[in-house]
């Protein structure tokens, strides 16, 4: 109960984008921890810009359809439609076949790239594993990390980096302005 008089208009407002990511294990830090492997792997990799624009924005976003305490394997694909749900994919950009490739693959072999309307398919399965790396060096923050989950010679330079990353403290209003000018920046 609160006490003595208290503005209502003081009260910070919640920050939508804040708002589609769990407050746990799998919330904004961990994306943005994500997003920024992803973008390392990538200067490694030199691949396009509009390639790596929308690997980062499946790195932010991939983990927004993860319930805490299941095990569901699925939690990706169930990101995708969150997305969809939520019309957040609206930049051309992002609503695209192979950003559907990313969230509903995600874990599953690369080999159902035939199953998408996709031209480039040796480029999408080297997006999916720089993807999928780049959530296996994450790993270091909860204590599972095998150097061998990693398919990419390049993201195996990164493991000293990952750890150091995972040990640096994250400020979420940080991640956030990072976040909010990097979608603006890409319009």
């Amino acid at each position: 109960m609160i006490s003595g008089s208290f503005n209502f208009d003081q009260i910070k407002p919640v920050n939508p984008l804040l708002a589609l990511f769990s407050t746990k294990n799998y919330g904004i830090e961990h994306a943005y921890r994500v997003f920024k492997l992803v973008d390392r792997i990538f200067d490694f990799e030199k691949i396009d810009e509009c390639n790596r624009n929308s690997l980062k924005f499946c790195a932010l976003f991939i983990g927004i359809g993860r319930e805490e305490k299941s095990m569901n394997l699925n939690y990706a694909a169930k990101s995708y439609e969150k997305l969809v749900d939520r019309n957040f994919l609206g930049k051309a950009i992002f609503h695209t076949e192979l950003t559907r490739f990313l969230f509903q693959s995600h874990l599953k072999l690369s080999n159902e790239i035939g199953n998408y309307q996709i031209e480039k398919k040796k480029e999408a399965i080297l997006l999916h594993r720089i993807l999928k790396d780049a959530l296996c060096l994450d790993a270091f923050r909860l204590g599972n990390f095998c150097a061998a989950d990693l398919e990419l010679s390049n993201s195996k330079k990164l493991v000293l980096f990952a750890s150091q990353f995972y040990r640096k403290e994250l400020k979420q209003d940080l991640i956030l302005k990072e976040i909010e000018n990097w979608l603006k920046e890409i319009q």
